[in-house]
């Protein structure tokens, strides 16, 4: 089993509310209904060896609860409510798995209306079903957490002599989250940018720690450590760090090879905090004379980027670039320099496509066809 990863209070829970809100108002807007959002299923490793957990994105960034064995349930209409189902407090259980908060805890803790143990789950998902005219849930994630869905339907509809009726739309949640999720609020662009500044420490300790006859993985044992010293739960992916032709394989992730004299070191890595991936790719030379030489022409082209990046206002169109002075330019007359460089251009591009569109022509002799 596994203990959440932050077993703590949260910073604040008005991110965590004010993301339940926008997602009731968005589905009232079209008929209302109840919502459910369960947290990922713990995932067994070899025996009795679990997986690390990690939640599900979309429970989490409405609950900001790290538990497994969860679920929210909003109910969308007059009387809006938000109910969160976990593990009850189990002294012996969290002997073994750790920490668990409990229902009422996590009531606080995340601020919903409602709490109540998991167990009770099934026997309460009828009664919150009825009489909604919708069901708002991403089907096909977890195949039986879909069958306990439609359990629950069936008992709904069973109680149809009842005056009970059970929604008639079955609506992907996810689709609803998946916009409001384009848009970050402060809170997660803070979070973002301390997962960017960690990740960004790690990969230079990496380079410091890179020299030809160590391996690729004594070098990515050097990035997990700065991920954890500063707090990251984990990877945010498998890092690839990626020695000589290694780096041709995309998804090289093997990272065993010793590093030889002369070769560049591609690290592709990037760690996850509360729940937020971070990415940087970098290659560099493997030895340090060389890095060093290389780094005074960086400088110099950061110097000269600079000088064009600064007067660029928010807005612009990269194409064009405004000058140091900081007039935008104008396109230029036919047979001006810009013009002529661009027709060039097209006529080079055409004659790759045209190579690369071309019918096969087997070569003579070759007896190929």
């Amino acid at each position: 089993m596994n203990n959440p990863l932050n077993p703590v209070a949260l910073s604040t829970i008005e991110p965590y509310a004010s993301r339940r809100a926008r997602l009731a108002e968005r589905t009232s807007c079209c008929c209302g209904g109840v919502i459910i959002i369960p947290t990922a299923p713990e995932r067994v490793r070899n025996r009795d060896n679990d997986h690390p957990y990690r939640f599900d994105s979309y429970f989490h960034y409405l609950t900001g609860f790290t538990e497994p064995d969860a679920v929210l349930v909003m109910v969308v209409g007059e009387k809006s409510r938000s109910i969160l189902f976990c593990r009850p407090k189990n002294l012996e259980r969290e002997i073994w798995d750790g920490f668990r908060h409990g229902p009422e805890a996590a009531r606080a803790l995340c601020g919903v209306s409602e709490a109540y143990s998991i167990e009770e789950f099934d026997q309460k998902l009828p009664e919150l079903m009825g009489n909604q005219n919708a069901l708002w849930y991403s089907l096909a994630n977890d195949p039986a957490f879909d069958e306990r869905i439609f359990a629950a339907l069936r008992t709904v509809r069973a109680n149809s002599r009842s005056g009970i009726r059970a929604p008639t739309e079955v609506r992907d949640v996810h689709t609803a989250l998946d916009e409001m999720r384009l848009f970050k609020d402060t809170h997660e662009l803070d979070t973002m940018r301390r997962a960017a500044a960690i990740t960004t420490g790690a990969h230079s300790r990496a380079m410091r720690a890179t020299r030809p006859g160590r391996f690729e993985y004594e070098i990515e044992a050097e990035l997990l450590h700065e991920f954890r010293r500063h707090g990251s739960q984990s990877v945010a992916y498998n890092s690839i760090v990626a020695s000589g032709p290694n780096a041709c394989v995309l998804h090289y992730n093997t990272n065993a090879s010793r590093m030889q004299a002369g070769e560049l070191l591609l690290i592709d890595a990037g760690c996850e905090l509360d729940g937020y991936a971070s990415d940087i790719t970098r290659t560099f030379p493997g030895q340090r004379q060389v890095r060093r030489a290389g780094q005074r022409h960086l400088r110099a082209g950061a110097c000269r980027a600079g000088s064009r990046l600064r007067p660029m206002p928010p807005g612009l169109i990269l194409r064009r670039p405004a000058p140091r002075g900081g007039a935008h330019p104008e396109p230029g007359p036919a047979g001006s320099g810009t013009a002529d460089r661009l027709a060039q251009q097209r006529a080079r591009n055409q004659r790759l496509s045209s190579l690369l569109h071309a019918p096969h022509q087997p070569l003579a002799g070759s007896g190929c066809a």
